[in-house]
């Protein structure tokens, strides 16, 4: 399903694309911002594992590829394919050269917001969502993206994860969950404080780690 990128979604992706891509030591900054750390790989590889654990050849999309450290995880499990949205070109292509060539021709980048994607309707195994939406649209874009995306895109019995920072799950998200998904639960993972990068820029070093299965057929 193809949906419209609303005025403000535009100026947005628009502002972001105008910012360069950098990758040092510690992660990815697009401008002056931090927005992912090499410090997050043990986090991204228990939403790798979760989504994945049980199956031999998930087909598995990303909404928000960044930095590629949940790509990285991806790429030690049995994946058959991986889908990334990565609307930042310069990201898109950072990344494809340091991480994705491990995948092969099993890896395919999408550089255009999800929004306007026609994505394959019971084309996924499994979805990560990890974006950065306009100020004050986080919900509304999680709440489009599952009721309009994530479900019809996930084959029954598929799951779906998304980045959580803090140690409480939003009442709005965890209604979208209960209302969409057959079963859900949400682990804790806490960065250790040793690890922490030193320009760190997330609220807390606590997480949460979703997985949500879709109901059968």
């Amino acid at each position: 399903m193809t949906l419209q990128l609303s005025e403000i979604h535009q100026r947005h992706v628009a502002t972001l694309r105008s910012l360069p891509a950098i990758v040092d030591s510690e992660g990815l900054r697009i401008g002056s911002q931090y927005v992912m750390f090499f410090a997050e790989a043990d986090l991204m590889r228990l939403h790798a594992t979760g989504l994945t654990d049980g199956s031999s050849s998930s087909d598995v999309l990303e909404i928000g590829l960044g930095l590629g450290v949940f790509a990285e995880q991806l790429a030690t499990t049995s994946v058959g394919s991986y889908t990334a949205v990565e609307p930042h070109d310069g990201v898109a292509r950072l990344t494809h050269r340091r991480v994705l060539t491990r995948l092969g021709g099993r890896a395919t980048v999408l550089t255009e917001p999800w929004q306007v994607l026609n994505l394959p309707a019971d084309g996924f195994d499994a979805i990560m969502y990890d974006t950065w939406p306009p100020d004050g649209h986080a919900n509304a874009d999680f709440a489009q993206f599952v009721e309009q995306v994530a479900v019809p895109c996930l084959r029954p019995g598929g799951r779906f994860s998304f980045f959580h920072s803090g140690n409480v799950l939003d009442p709005v998200r965890r209604r979208v969950l209960d209302r969409h998904f057959a079963t859900w639960e949400a682990r804790p993972y806490t960065l250790p404080a040793n690890e922490t990068p030193a320009h760190w820029t997330k609220p807390t070093r606590d997480f949460l780690v979703p997985i949500a299965t879709k109901r059968g057929a």
